[in-house]
């Protein structure tokens, strides 16, 4: 972690186009100001991990729920064997996965 010292009204800049400036100091609190451009997300860190935790849950769920299907098949494929002797061959695999949609009781 970068740890830089620096008084109200001066500016840190993170690449060529985040500015970051100490706005004001009180007490135990630091304003800070940042100029950045719009299509870069800024948040506090506990909105965050507030929103990590929340996508962590929806996948989660989503994974343990159907979702509107009737089957899910997976099945791992070995894409190449570990070598032996002195030279050895990078062990990876692929997954191979089966969706069947379901009908709507309208459709049967």
């Amino acid at each position: 972690m970068l740890i830089l010292t620096r008084k109200p009204g001066e500016s840190v800049y993170i690449g060529d186009s985040v500015k970051v400036t100490i706005v004001e100091i009180k007490g135990h609190q630091i304003r800070v100001g940042i100029e950045a451009p719009k299509e870069l997300r800024i948040y506090r860190e506990e909105i965050y991990l507030q929103i990590l935790e929340e996508n962590r849950q929806a996948a989660q769920a989503a994974m343990e729920s159907d979702a509107g299907f009737d089957a899910i098949s997976a099945k791992p494929t070995q894409l190449s064997k570990l070598g032996s002797g002195e030279s050895r061959e990078r062990k990876s695999s692929s997954l191979n996965v089966s969706v069947k949609k379901r009908k709507k009781p309208s459709d049967e």
